[in-house]
């Protein structure tokens, strides 16, 4: 099952989000919940500040339930895992999530990781990108999973 995971660097403790319409985890300890062999530990591992799990509404770790491949006709023509698009009645909560955590970042950059046990290769993205550039290829249904992004404000 799929994992969205964000990192807020340099953040020294962790942002309260309430009234979420899913399920969201946060601590201190840069630590995946993706299990046995989460893609972006050694990454995690170099940094410092909060990660943040976005997970299902009713229960468990995954995000599957917050995922789609997009219209229905697109549907038949891919596969949900191969992308990351948040459903609609997720995306505005996500959005307001990652703009607040890069206020928050002392150095205005968060990591943006989501990982899937069968997904499709991995990419470790260098190059930032601002938010508004991350909710474009999210839009056009560009964002891939298995994939780390760095953002900046």
């Amino acid at each position: 099952m799929p994992s969205i995971e964000i990192v807020c660097i340099g953040q020294l403790e962790v942002s309260d989000f309430n009234n979420l319409p899913f399920r969201l985890f946060a601590g201190d300890r840069l630590v995946s919940h993706r299990s046995p062999r989460p893609l972006f530990q050694p990454e995690f591992d170099t940094l410092q500040g909060c990660i943040y799990h976005l997970c299902n509404p009713d229960r468990g770790y995954t995000a599957y339930h917050l995922l789609t491949a997009g219209p229905e006709e697109e549907e038949l023509e891919r596969e949900w895992w191969t992308g990351i698009y948040f459903l609609p009645a997720f995306a505005p909560s996500v959005r307001m999530i990652l703009a607040e955590l890069l206020n928050a970042s002392p150095v205005g950059k968060v990591v943006f990781t989501s990982d899937y046990q069968f997904g499709p290769k991995v990419r470790r993205y260098k190059r930032s990108l601002t938010l508004e550039r991350f909710w474009e290829l999210h839009d056009t249904r560009k964002l891939h999973m298995n994939a780390l992004y760095p953002l900046r404000r």
